[in-house]
């Protein structure tokens, strides 16, 4: 369906005019900031895909800042914490010294997490870094765990301390800013001359070829949808050059691929000015379209199997994005459920359908009502720490 944009015209090229091609629901915790529901659409100028979202600078920003995933270093990404996240800041460290050699320039790593890549490049003998990011606690952790130094911050209100970089670092942060463009415009005044930009994003061009969860990549956080056309388009519109634009696999759990775009982008001379013809890739939208379908797919399978399960009081492991899409559209959301448990400290205490997130130990003061894993991408590590580490009899159900 053609229709107008009702909240964000395209992050890219500003064009109102989109096609609906999915609508998302989630069901949230009580005062979360964001909205519930939005449109995903694709712009029928550039061919961008993006989130219609209701949701303001400020709600993001207040969501970031209060609900970083990043604080549990178990089951998230962006501290090497993990082998499986040690070996894809190790390629991209190393992706980055071959292109950016200047080992003595100031490298920027806005939203650093827990500061795991600037870690792998002070290995590689860069001697001036910094780490930028929005929660407290991954700065916290980016000095305490690396020494390495951080400030708290975000694109739109970056620290003094960035200013003449030779290169910024995007990794995983550009799907995640409601105003792409005029933040990277920004950049321009932080980088020196002739700086650069390192920009990593999730491939939606090849969303359906790391299909694991339905709709596991259109969830509250990213709400920018790109494929190599429309990250070079960003960066052309707002005053960069690409010097390289590639694709590539990595995991983001054992087992579990995930497809990444990734380029290198210098800052050209005078004012950014939109280019004069659009790149696109004919092929974007349909393997877009052909994700939706399947994960439709996997989630009425979900659905038969929530159905076929719920016998009682349940105990729902996990309150990321798949169990707050499974309680808005499938059966779950009306489940008997004695409990929430979350690992992540920032989710603990909050409460979701009026319910308690309680810490993994709340369980063994609990009756043993079976456990739903609600992730498709942690849970071996969940039920590790069911069985192993909480040795509990309680009887779990993994999501297929």
């Amino acid at each position: 369906m053609i229709k107008e944009a009702s909240f964000r015209t395209c992050p890219i090229c500003d064009d109102s005019t989109v096609e609906c091609l999915h609508h998302q629901k989630f069901t949230l915790p009580r005062d979360h900031p964001l909205p519930a529901q939005f449109d995903v659409v694709s712009c029928t100028q550039c061919g961008f895909a993006y989130a219609d979202t209701a949701g303001d600078e400020n709600a993001y920003n207040r969501y970031y800042e209060s609900y970083s995933k990043y604080i549990d270093q178990k089951n998230s990404t962006g501290g090497g914490g993990s082998s499986v996240d040690k070996e894809r800041l190790e390629i991209m460290a190393a992706t980055i010294a071959a292109q950016f050699p200047d080992k003595d320039a100031l490298v920027v790593d806005i939203g650093c997490a827990n500061g795991g890549l600037l870690h792998m490049l002070k290995g590689l003998g860069f001697t001036n870094l910094l780490g930028v990011d929005p929660s407290p606690v991954c700065v916290k952790n980016t000095q305490e765990l690396f020494g390495i130094p951080a400030e708290q911050g975000w694109l739109g209100e970056l620290p003094p301390a960035v200013h003449s970089a030779g290169l910024i670092v995007l990794s995983h942060v550009l799907e995640h800013v409601l105003h792409p463009r005029l933040s990277i415009e920004k950049l321009r005044d932080r980088l020196a001359p002739g700086g650069m930009i390192y920009a990593e994003t999730p491939d939606a061009d090849r969303y359906v070829d790391c299909l694991t969860a339905p709709f596991q990549d259109f969830n509250i956080e990213h709400i920018n949808h790109y494929g190599p056309a429309s990250l070079e388009n960003l960066f052309e519109a707002a005053g960069f050059r690409a010097i390289s634009v590639q694709t590539k696999f990595m995991e983001t759990a054992p087992g579990i691929p995930y497809p990444a775009v990734f380029g290198f982008f210098q800052k050209k001379d005078g004012p950014a000015t939109a280019p004069a013809e659009w790149v696109r890739d004919e092929t974007f939208l349909p393997h877009l379209n052909d994700y939706i379908g399947r994960s439709r797919e996997k989630l009425a399978a979900l659905d038969q199997q929530l159905t076929e399960a719920l016998r009682g009081p349940v105990i729902v492991w996990g309150t990321g994005q798949l169990t707050l899409k499974l309680l808005a559209e499938t059966r779950l959301g009306q489940a008997e459920i004695a409990a929430f448990v979350d690992s992540n400290p920032c989710n603990q205490g909050k409460e979701l359908q009026g319910i308690a997130i309680l810490p993994p130990a709340a369980l063994r003061d609990m009756p043993a009502h079976p456990i739903i894993i609600g992730t498709m991408l942690h849970n071996k590590v969940i039920r590790e720490q069911i069985t192993q580490e909480l040795q509990l009899a309680n009887p779990v159900i993994e999501l297929a």
